[in-house]
């Protein structure tokens, strides 16, 4: 019988040990599990692991759910079939195979293409406009933006991160990223939630840390000033110094012997310094004709291969008072490039192929023309909306780059962050991101960072 009860004892502990593990346990052991794999992609991507890990416990239930253990699927991403060429997932009850699953081999590839998904759409690119603590601004941003159809998305991911303090997280990668600004905003007290978060801390980024090192950046328009030495009043000067100082010696030691006594008398009236002068001046006029055209070539090397920086041409054409990137047909500052589809000038900035519109272009026509889809054109372009190219402007041929010579640009009116990307040939995710915060708390003559990461 001591048996029988010690038996029944300790399966009734067993039970009670099973029953107290809740739903609420199920969530910090999640947590402990992928917070690394979150903050991993928070440094790579520039996606909060707050908001990484607050819509996998949603969307998962803390990982429990038939879509993490049949297809390692963390956030329920469905499969988008233009797109998705991976293996596929539809739940048991879906008879219609209506709802189609992405399917992953491991959690790391959820995690990875989790980051994908949100940094390669435009209509979640705002969110990148936000520091990287900003964690309410990102939950109500992916509601607006449609990732979820809950009307109270927002507000359960910001208190799931709240209760679990996951901006812990957020916060260690910032420190090691380094990103003050971010750190800065994560300090101060958080206003309510309206849609747009305070981006005033950003503003005091290029001032603390940046102005300093562009400071001789600008100097690299001192090659364009370089025709200062073809103003040469010197040659001009020699011929009538000359004359003077050739009056008393010259005539006694050459022209003597040539010319009779007349042309003697006639150096003391002047009359041989008239003769003599032409003479010279031919000699010294073909020296003269001679250095500039050695000299010319060697200006203009130098002055091509910063063109692309510094060049006139660059100058940008306002639309609604915002600035486009357009160039003059006939002096374009980059070299040639080929590209198979189209018989029209291409040319390469940073790497990336472009084509200059004309009068009468849409996306949709030169899509069609270049052998690309109208959407990846679009994106290429960094154009998210329904407008269209205007004459001259520069129309990528193929994604941007993500790294790039040029340090800074200095802030313009007009200036955005499409233009400088646009300009420079550099995605706008990667400028976004090696400048959190909005361009509008950003001032004229402000540094922005291009390549300084």
């Amino acid at each position: 019988m001591k048996k029988i009860f010690t038996l029944a004892a300790a399966l009734c502990l067993v039970s009670i040990g099973f029953a107290q593990y809740t739903m609420e346990d199920r969530i910090y052991d999640y947590i402990d599990d992928y917070k690394d794999l979150a903050m991993q992609e928070m440094e790579l991507y520039g996606v909060p692991a707050s908001i990484t890990l607050a819509q996998a416990i949603y969307a998962s239930q803390a990982g429990s759910n038939d879509l993490v253990r049949e297809c390692h699927n963390h956030f329920a991403i469905m499969c988008h079939t233009q797109e998705w060429k991976g293996d596929t997932y539809y739940r048991p009850a879906d008879k219609n195979h209506e709802n189609c699953y992405r399917k992953y081999a491991t959690d790391a590839e959820s995690y990875r293409d989790h980051s994908l998904f949100l940094s390669t759409r435009s209509r979640y690119v705002k969110l990148f406009y936000y520091p990287i603590t900003d964690y309410k601004s990102w939950a109500q941003g992916l509601l607006e933006a449609g990732f979820s159809g809950n009307p109270k998305y927002a507000d359960t991911l910001v208190s799931i991160i709240e209760k679990y303090y996951l901006m812990h997280y957020d916060r260690k990668v910032a420190q090691k990223l380094g990103d003050t600004t971010a750190l800065r905003a994560m300090d101060k007290p958080q206003p309510e939630r309206t849609g747009n978060t305070p981006t005033t801390p950003v503003a005091s980024k290029p001032a603390v840390t940046q102005e300093p090192a562009p400071a001789p950046k600008p100097e690299v328009a001192k090659p364009v000033e370089q025709p200062k030495p073809v103003e040469q009043p010197k040659v001009v000067e020699q011929p009538k110094a000359e004359p003077v100082a050739q009056k008393p010696t010259e005539p006694a030691k050459t022209e003597t012997p040539k010319s009779a006594t007349k042309a003697d008398t006639m150096e003391v009236n002047g009359i041989q310094v008239i003769v003599e002068k032409p003479e010279k001046k031919k000699a010294e006029q073909q020296k003269q004709k001679a250095e500039p055209q050695k000299a010319e070539p060697q200006k203009a090397e130098p002055q091509q291969p910063s063109q692309p920086a510094t060049a006139k041409e660059q100058l940008p054409e306002k639309v609604n008072g915002l600035n486009v990137f357009v160039l003059d047909p006939y002096t374009v500052p980059y070299k040639s490039a080929y590209y198979p589809y189209t018989s029209r000038p291409v040319y390469e900035n940073n790497k990336t192929k472009f084509i200059l519109a004309r009068a009468g272009d849409t996306y949709q026509k030169l899509a069609t023309a270049l052998q690309l889809t109208e959407k990846n054109l679009r994106l290429y372009n960094d154009v998210y909306d329904g407008s269209e190219p205007i004459e001259d402007e520069v129309i990528y041929l193929e994604q941007k780059s993500t790294k790039s010579s040029i340090p800074y640009h200095t802030l313009q009116e007009g200036d955005t962050y499409r233009y400088i990307a646009q300009r420079y040939g550099i995605q706008l995710k990667i400028l976004i991101k090696r400048n959190s915060g909005n361009i509008n708390s950003y001032g004229v003559g402000d540094q922005i960072c291009i390549g300084c990461n």
